[in-house]
This record gives structure tokens, C-alpha cells and sequence, in this order.
């Protein structure tokens, strides 16, 4: 079953197969799928192309307890609507004073009663109208690996996941094929490291050259899986009482497989599962249609103060992509809060996208597939989801001319 929603020239198919699984020891071992799919049914929808209601770029998205919903944008104050989809108001502003930030805002979340916004240099802690309480602001230089780390995600404890920055020497953390998830402490310290991540696509590419200024012109690979927390492909849970990451994936033909893990913020194993995948082979023409997209990326961007050539730009972004044999396996994680894990596949260059949800014992429980373009590029996600449970998603779309909505969605998991 498929249930359309337009959102102008944008139209995303939306449907569900659910499925139980019978499981091996730590190992998933084959899927049954049930009769009837589970369906996301819209119950709201926010934005418009102008009006009180318009939105810019959505970043991240918040909902009190009293069901209030809490928008963050690039560079806007924060737009917070009534339960019901009524605008509320914004707080928040560009600046350096009290309640106000001077750099986009990257994640939100509540804690208690006390709303928490994150940007690159520090952390807000803010009342219900925006009120600034307290601010959390450090940066913990790491020259070996060509970064920077300061307050990100607070965790219940009073420690953070922190925020990451590359500076000009940010090949050495590109490049690395494991890159450390560190924990911190409000006062600027390192508390432990909660994991090493794998980096599934080897060497990212780079420009090694410099404008006049001395800085890199540097950019990530294409089908790089999303770097969620501290610039890695980790999810932290709503709460922030673990992370979900992948670990090691095996590219062994018909026995291909990765490791699914969630880990406690104090460093405690919640799960380890053994996932196996179909290997899906990288073409000569798909490499080739990424490789010239790379080149105009690097053509294009740069500072203002770039006078490189933008033939010679485009020149060196064709030849310093590389490609594995095989597309990673998962692009994306969400971790729900109620438990689930949702990754995002490698469907691409498929004409859909299909979400994974797996459970609190790492069983595969339904996938969803969505239809229409892409956010972007074609190997952003159709669907940028934010927020999900199996009862419930929160995802923002572009209609026509770019416009942004923000989208509830009730999950319908019933089989026949």
C-alpha cells in the first residue's frame, strides 16, 4: 500500500514492510514479511512559501513536554509553534549577548523543563521563552588530528558530547580510518572515549592546495555516511543516554555484514549485532557522475578570497576522488526514542530511499521506503528525518523553489 503526500512539484511515496525475524545467536538470519505494510500517515504539517508560518533551513527540531515544538534554523531566532501546528513565537537571536548566538545552531533538546541549543563554540541552556540561564563555552585543541573540540550535546551527568571543528589541518581527520567519540566535562576536560569509529570509505577527498591566506580548500567524500555527533557518523538517543554507531563492516560476497552496536554514555555495551548485507557494487558511471559533481563542488566553493581558477579547481577535484568497489552499507542513523534504530541503506541510485528499524535487541522489525527526489543530491536522503519512534516521525522536506516544511507522521504498524 502507498500513500502519496504533495508538497508542490515534490511528490514522496511513502510505505512500509514490516517484518519479524528469526534470530541467530547475535546474528540476524532471515525476515518474514507481514501481510499488510505499516503506513506513515501525516497528522501535521508546518511551513508555507511566505506568512507567519514560513520557514528557512531546519536543523534540528525539539518538542517540550507540553508538546510545544521548538524549530531550529541557520541563522534565525528559533520558531516555536503550539502543539496544534499555531506559531508561537521565536526566541533567540544572531549577536553575542545574553539568549542570543553568534554562529548557526546545529542540535536542540530539553532537559527538564530547560531547553539546551548547541553551535560550534559552546552551549546554551535556555528557559521555555528564551531566557539564557547558563552558558557552557571550552575548545580542547587536538593537533593530531587537526580539530578542535568544544561543548556539543549535553548528557544527563553534566558531561557532553562535544562539538568538532577541523581547522587547516583537517586531512589528518579525514584521512584516518578510525577517529576517537570522546566524552567531556563541562569544565573543558576529556572524560574518556566512548568508541572508536570506523571510517568505512578509507582516505576522504581533499584539496591540499591553499588560497593566499593559507588556508585548505578541503571538502568530504560524496558518499560519506552523514556525520551526526562530533563530526562522525554516531547518533546519540534523544535522552543522551547511549550513541548508536556502525563498527566493523565485512565485505566477504554472500557473507557481507556490520556490526550494529549501541554504547551507554558512561562506555557500557547496550547492544552488538551482526547485520548481513547485500554488497552493492559502485559502477563505472556512477563514480564518474560523482567525480564530475566534485568538481564542480570544489569549482564553486572556496572563500571569498580564492582567486584559484575554477577549471583548475574543477580539474583537481576529478582527480583526487576515489572510489571503494562498494557503496557503504548505511548512510544515515536515527536513534529513536523509544529504543529504535533507523538507518538509512545504500539504495542509491535507486529511485527510493529505505529506512531500517531495528530494536532494542537488534532485530529487524520493518523498513520504510521513500519515493521522489532527492533533498539535494541524489544521495541525500528524499526524507530527512529528525525525530522518530515507531509511533511517530518528525522529517522536513523542500517543496517547489526550495521552500521548507517540517512534517509529523503516525506510524501505522498494524499487520493483517
Amino acid at each position: 500500500m502507498t500513500r502519496r503526500h504533495r508538497i508542490g512539484a515534490l511528490a514522496i511515496a511513502v510505505s512500509v514492510a514490516a517484518g519479524c525475524e528469526a534470530i541467530g545467536a547475535g546474528r540476524v538470519t532471515g525476515q518474514q514479511v507481514c501481510d499488510r505494510p505499516w503506513e506513515l500517515e501525516e497528522t501535521l504539517r508546518l511551513g508555507s512559501p511566505d506568512g507567519e508560518d514560513a520557514l528557512t533551513y531546519v536543523r534540528d527540531l525539539a518538542t517540550r513536554p507540553d508538546g510545544s515544538i521548538y524549530l531550529l534554523q541557520s541563522w534565525d531566532p528559533i520558531r516555536v509553534f503550539r502543539s496544534d501546528g499555531r506559531p508561537a513565537g521565536m526566541i533567540g537571536r544572531q549577536g553575542e549577548g545574553p539568549g542570543e548566538w553568534a554562529l548557526p545552531l546545529r542540535h536542540a533538546g530539553w532537559l527538564g523543563d530547560t531547553l539546551w541549543v548547541s553551535h560550534r563554540l559552546g552551549t546554551q541552556f535556555l528557559s521555555a521563552d528564551g531566557e539564557e540561564i547558563r552558558r557552557v563555552s571550552f575548545r580542547i585543541r587536538l593537533p593530531a588530528e587537526g580539530s578542535h573540540l568544544s561543548p556539543g550535546r549535553p548528557l544527563p551527568d553534566g558531561t557532553f558530547l562535544p562539538s568538532r571543528s577541523v581547522n587547516e589541518d583537517a586531512g589528518l581527520f579525514l584521512k584516518a580510518g578510525r577517529a576517537a567519540l570522546r566524552r567531556v566535562s563541562a569544565s573543558g576536560e576529556i572524560v574518556d572515549t566512548l568508541a572508536m569509529v570506523e571510517r568505512h570509505l578509507g582516505p576522504y577527498a581533499l584539496e591540499h592546495e591553499t588560497d593566499r591566506y593559507g588556508w585548505g580548500v578541503m571538502t568530504s567524500h560524496p558518499l560519506g555516511p552523514w556525520s551526526g555527533e562530533s563530526w562522525l557518523p554516531v547518533a546519540a538517543t534523544p535522552d543522551g543516554a547511549a550513541v548508536v554507531l556502525i563498527g566493523k563492516v565485512r565485505e566477504e560476497g554472500e557473507d557481507a555484514s556490520f556490526d550494529l552496536l549501541q554504547i551507554r554514555f558512561d562506555g557500557d555495551t547496550l547492544l552488538h549485532r551482526t547485520v548481513p548485507y547485500k554488497l552493492r557494487p559502485i559502477t563505472r558511471a556512477e563514480a564518474s557522475l560523482q567525480r564530475e559533481r566534485m568538481a564542480d563542488q570544489l569549482a564553486r566553493g572556496g572563500s571569498p578570497w580564492d582567486t584559484s581558477n575554477p577549471e583548475r579547481k574543477r580539474r583537481i577535484g576529478r582527480e583526487l576522488i576515489t572510489f571503494p568497489e562498494h557503496y557503504p552499507p548505511v548512510r544515515r542513523i536515527v536513534a529513536g526514542g523509544d529504543g529504535s534504530m533507523w538507518l538509512l541503506r545504500e539504495a542509491w541510485p535507486d529511485p527510493a530511499d529505505i529506512w531500517e528499524i531495528y530494536g532494542e535487541d537488534g532485530e529487524l522489525e520493518g523498513s520504510v521506503r521513500i519515493e521522489g527526489p532527492a533533498d539535494h543530491d541524489d544521495w541525500d536522503p528524499r526524507l530527512r528525518i529528525l525525530r522518530a519512534s515507531r509511533t511517530e516521525v518528525w522529517a522536513t522536506t523542500l517543496g517547489e523553489f526550495g521552500v521548507p516544511y517540517v512534517h509529523r507522521y503516525r506510524v501505522d504498524r498494524n499487520c493483517r
